[in-house]
């Protein structure tokens, strides 16, 4: 059964447990869960005190820093420009496509391959002509 008020000793004492619960994990994280299994409390009487809530955010690397509208902008024009780079590239290649199907519709028509020829759906392998057959 849970205790029901967190006292100044037991802040301390949950705060120490919390540290010696990141020290024993092998990723050095801990979880609400297992601070309540050590301290008595539940998770949310744990998770309300802020002196607690605190020593696990410090343990686990939890940190929510406001962003200012600066670093939102910032952030976005990164992401714009990484964006116009892909957008770049992905041209480039689509460019390098068409220059290919033109080069190779170009070599077919030479060997006497008409556009229709190359239209042509593949053909099913053996196995699925079997398949269609035995179903038919």
């Amino acid at each position: 059964m849970a205790k029901k008020e967190i006292t100044k000793e037991d802040e301390i004492e949950i705060c120490r447990s919390i540290d010696i619960l990141a020290a024993r994990s092998t990723n050095g994280k801990v979880t609400w869960k297992q601070i309540a299994e050590v301290a008595g409390f539940s998770r949310v009487a744990l998770s309300n005190n802020t002196v607690i809530a605190e020593a696990y955010k410090d343990v686990n690397g939890i940190t929510k820093t406001k962003k200012t509208d600066e670093d939102r902008i910032k952030e976005l024009e990164e992401k714009v420009k990484k964006l116009e780079t892909k957008n770049k590239e992905y041209d480039e290649t689509i460019k390098r496509y068409d220059e290919k199907y033109v080069r190779w519709l170009y070599n077919a028509t030479n060997a006497n391959i008409s556009v229709e020829q190359l239209n042509m759906p593949i053909p099913h392998s053996m196995k699925t002509s079997e398949r269609i057959q035995s179903v038919e």
